[in-house]
């Protein structure tokens, strides 16, 4: 695709993206919503989670990855796997994204837990 509208000469707008498309890239944002749409997970991690962090008064930075971290490498190669993606699962999800990805998951779920919006049982 050619886009002369705004620029003086011409650029190609294909040749700009040809090292951002690559395959194996993941979207953070992406990775995020599939673990959160995910009901496996929720029934076997997110559920003994919630009752543990409903039961402790505050969550330091180490608890939460303690908490979190199964439930998003479990997360990880499922969406590896449904994506068919190539290459090692370290690199691609990196220890970074995933404990970037267990902080997003405990701010999103932390204010429900604590307001009791889900049926925990005793």
């Amino acid at each position: 695709m050619i886009l002369k509208e705004f620029f003086s000469k011409s650029v190609n707008i294909s040749a700009n993206q040809k090292g951002r498309d690559s395959k194996n890239q993941i979207n953070k944002d992406d990775l995020f919503w599939y673990i959160l749409d995910h009901d496996r997970l929720h029934k076997d991690y997110f559920f003994p989670i919630a009752k543990k962090i409903k039961k402790l008064d505050s969550c330091s930075p180490e608890k939460i990855l303690e908490l979190y971290m199964p439930m998003v490498k479990k997360g990880c190669k499922e969406y590896y796997s449904e994506k068919k993606l190539n290459g090692h699962l370290g690199k691609i999800f990196s220890e970074e994204v995933r404990e970037e990805l267990c902080h997003k998951l405990h701010n999103h779920y932390f204010d429900d837990i604590k307001k009791n919006k889900y049926n925990l049982g005793q």
